[in-house]
């Protein structure tokens, strides 16, 4: 065989070096997958060391803002209840001092009359006094009973007025504004006697 057909031959033979340099070049893949990793940690580290966001500090701004603004609703309402109280102190001392020259006043010669509607002058001063603040008295008499605003004391016979309805008052009851302040105590009707029902039913009969 010459040099020329041994040329020839190792040039058709194929490349026995490119799979191991192809081999050599596999592992490459993991050593990329290992930087990622570092780097993912890397700047998680960064960012767990990073100042709080924004909304954090305006969170806290707000339910500042907040608990004063609670604190100073609180207060200014504590001041107007005892400006309130103030006021109806002050009317109230004037009906008390009225009640102490009835009482300290010198009565002889004056008749029953005269010192009852002195007594009624001052029960009325008291009661617009009160009605200034919103207290109301209830009419009940001849109302139908209402267990929210009446607790009845005792049921018996009206001629006159059918059942349930209040037949008397003995303790009047009043508002406050739109809210029952104290109930009225009251006497209910029942209905008519049982003789004067049986009667009624013959006469329509």
């Amino acid at each position: 065989m010459t040099v020329k057909d041994k040329e020839k031959q190792e040039a058709e033979q194929p490349d026995q070096t490119e799979p191991s340099e192809a081999g050599a070049a596999a592992p490459e893949g993991p050593t990329d997958s290992a930087e990622s990793t570092e780097s993912t940690a890397s700047t998680e580290s960064t960012s767990s060391t990073e100042p709080a966001p924004d909304w954090q500090d305006r969170y806290l701004r707000l339910a500042a803002e907040f608990d004063n603004f609670r604190k100073r609703t609180a207060r200014e309402f504590g001041d107007l209840v005892r400006t309130a109280e103030r006021d109806l102190i002050a009317e109230l001392t004037e009906v008390l001092d009225n009640l102490a020259r009835a009482v300290d006043a010198d009565h002889k010669g004056e008749s029953m009359e005269d010192f009852a509607r002195g007594v009624a002058l001052i029960r009325d001063q008291l009661s617009k006094a009160l009605a200034k603040r919103g207290l109301e008295k209830m009419d009940s008499v001849g109302q139908p009973f209402d267990p929210n605003a009446h607790d009845a004391l005792l049921r018996m016979p009206s001629a006159e007025h059918a059942e349930g309805i209040v037949i008397q008052e003995v303790t009047p009851g009043y508002r406050l504004g739109d809210k029952i302040l104290r109930h009225a105590k009251v006497i209910v009707s029942q209905g008519a006697p049982p003789e004067e029902s049986a009667q009624r039913g013959s006469e329509n009969e």
